[in-house]
């Protein structure tokens, strides 16, 4: 059995292969449903499961930065979809902007269930990561009858405190320097000085944070989060209404969401299990994806034991 080290490095090294391969496969289409307008990466067959795909909300995030090297290995057994959410990357925003996070939230809730629609899926599965939980869950208990299992990823929507992490995160636009902004993605990983690629993810993500049309909207919609995160938390009669299967995974060394979100969670939802996955910070589906990927396809009935 290899060492921790020689395994995570392993991991890493064949996540950024998966990004390679996925040239060909992922194409970009913009989809209007519910009156708004989505950027969505698409791979797979149509007519096989679809699976939706929710990333987080740190600066400059956006679908490719979250799903771009996993959306080839799960087009094999489903069909992918993955839309900038709105407030991100290319999805057209609504006017007038939603002026609070939950404003956000709702509208996003509008735009994942309109892109559906669109799409002509009537039930899928979802993924959802960090802020992209909150927005999961609460799609959950809006419209439960479209959603069929879940998977939670570092989730945000339930108590937990705000770490010193997340608190850079919040206020990075208040000094959005490229120094400080290598600091907070650093804080996303387990070992960012091991961490193939990590120079440019920093770098093609701060393009895109301070690009002076993003920012326009980034600065209000992330304050709206440093403001008002706590709206999002889901309450325990909520989620024990909830009837789907939810597979939550939270990095064990995760300092920007603490384990404590997922421990919520897996107390207050009916059908629930928790992995903590070790040598893993808030971006798991990057540094874990060779234990997330087969739970993943268990869960989604796309392989047995």
């Amino acid at each position: 059995m290899n060492s921790g080290k020689e395994s995570r490095e392993y991991i890493v090294r064949i996540t950024w292969e998966n990004v390679m391969a996925a040239e060909g496969v992922i194409r970009e289409e913009k989809i209007t449903g519910r009156g708004l307008t989505s950027h969505t990466l698409l791979a797979g067959d149509p007519s096989k499961p679809a699976i939706l795909l929710l990333h987080g909300a740190g600066p400059g995030a956006h679908a490719a930065s979250n799903w771009y090297h996993l959306m080839p290995d799960l087009a094999e057994n489903f069909f992918v979809i993955a839309p900038d959410l709105i407030g991100f990357g290319q999805s057209v925003i609504p006017d007038p902007w939603p002026d609070s996070v939950m404003g956000w939230i709702g509208t996003r809730v509008d735009q994942c269930f309109g892109l559906l629609e669109a799409l002509g899926v009537k039930k899928a599965h979802v993924v959802g990561n960090s802020m992209g939980g909150a927005l999961t869950l609460q799609m959950m208990s809006e419209e439960p009858d479209t959603i069929d299992k879940v998977v939670l990823m570092g989730s945000i929507g339930a108590p937990g405190p705000r770490t010193p992490e997340l608190i850079r995160l919040l206020s990075f636009y208040s000094d959005p320097r490229y120094a400080r902004y290598r600091q907070v993605m650093h804080s996303f990983a387990y070992d960012a000085e091991k961490f193939e690629g990590m120079e440019e993810i920093v770098e093609n993500r701060y393009k895109i944070a301070t690009d002076p049309g993003i920012m326009k909207t980034a600065v209000k919609m992330i304050d709206s989060m440093k403001n008002g995160i706590e709206t999002l938390n889901m309450p325990p009669e909520l989620l024990g209404k909830m009837p789907h299967e939810v597979l939550i995974f939270h990095g064990r060394q995760d300092r920007v969401v603490p384990l404590d979100t997922s421990l919520y969670l897996i107390q207050h939802l009916k059908h629930a299990e928790l992995y903590v996955l070790d040598r893993s910070g808030h971006w798991s589906q990057l540094e874990r994806w060779d234990v997330m990927r087969p739970m993943m396809e268990i869960h989604f009935g796309a392989r047995t034991f």
